[in-house]
């Protein structure tokens, strides 16, 4: 990212306080790492990081914000009320309450015209998801079309990657990052087709 002339922040900012002291910690880092000083703004947002981070656009704006890339998740979106409902304890031991402000939060999505957004969407399922499986297909069928993940977006596309693959391989996707900061589009090459049939039983292990 250097070599692109980008300089890269990764907060530290989840609270077992909740959703609302995330957000003020979040709201620190940008001001402590004096992140108005530039020109433009790029945020690489996975699923908390855009429930902490929307609200506070909307309500305060970030002038200088220019792109945001979520990542999003039909199958991992699923996993803070599976862990609700079926783990509370041990959730809230191993985590706190951000888990649980999740769960009960629907999506807040980012209205501000002026910000390019792209969606890249994980397409298989983590072991979390496969080993309560059933309570996931409970809440409903899973959809990936890009119009039902309740965010406008400027291009989206499907990633071949479960949430945990995607924390530790991000460098695959970064080509497509870094277009999207400059173009305002994936790159011809990412994969735009929703997949098809029933989800779980595609991506079952061989």
């Amino acid at each position: 990212m250097a070599g692109e002339g980008i300089d890269l922040f990764v907060p530290t900012y989840l609270s077992r306080s909740g959703i609302v002291e995330s957000r003020s910690k979040l709201q620190r880092f940008i001001r402590d790492q004096g992140l108005g000083r530039y020109k433009r703004l790029h945020v690489y947002a996975f699923i908390a990081g855009a429930w902490t981070l929307n609200p506070l656009v909307e309500a305060q704006g970030l002038p200088n914000l220019a792109t945001i890339v979520y990542d999003r998740s039909p199958f991992q979106e699923r996993a803070p009320r599976i862990a609700s409902e079926k783990l509370h304890f041990l959730t809230w031991v191993r985590y706190g309450s951000p888990v649980f402000d999740l769960a009960r939060t629907p999506y807040p999505p980012l209205t501000a015209r002026d910000v390019k957004v792209g969606l890249m969407v994980e397409t298989s399922p983590t072991s979390f998801i496969r080993k309560h499986e059933q309570t996931a297909r409970d809440y409903g069928a899973f959809r990936f079309e890009c119009d039902a993940l309740m965010q406008r977006y400027d291009d989206c596309m499907y990633l071949p990657m479960n949430h945990d693959e995607l924390y530790v391989r991000l460098g695959e996707v970064w080509p497509d990052v870094l277009a999207f900061i400059r173009n305002g589009r994936f790159t011809s090459a990412a994969t735009r087709t929703p997949p098809t049939g029933d989800p779980l039983a595609r991506d079952q292990p061989r």
